[in-house]
């Protein structure tokens, strides 16, 4: 039964917004997310001016057919 649900998951692949220097390489390239998911970046801002993601946080998925 359990093996049976897994192979129906439908899942997706999102990728993290890159940073605009690319001479660092990104600290999350991308998250699997099952449908029902969504993702919420979480950005470090430096000193001088940058920012990029160093982390997410996966929340559930808010209906956006408003």
């Amino acid at each position: 039964m359990g093996r049976d649900r897994q192979a129906k998951r439908q899942t997706r692949t999102v990728y993290a917004p890159q940073p605009k220097d690319d001479s660092k390489p990104p600290a999350v390239i991308s998250v699997e997310l099952d449908e029902d998911e969504d993702v919420e970046w979480i950005w470090t801002h430096t000193s001088d001016g940058e920012s990029f993601v160093t982390g997410y946080t996966i929340v559930e998925r808010v209906d956006k057919d408003r």
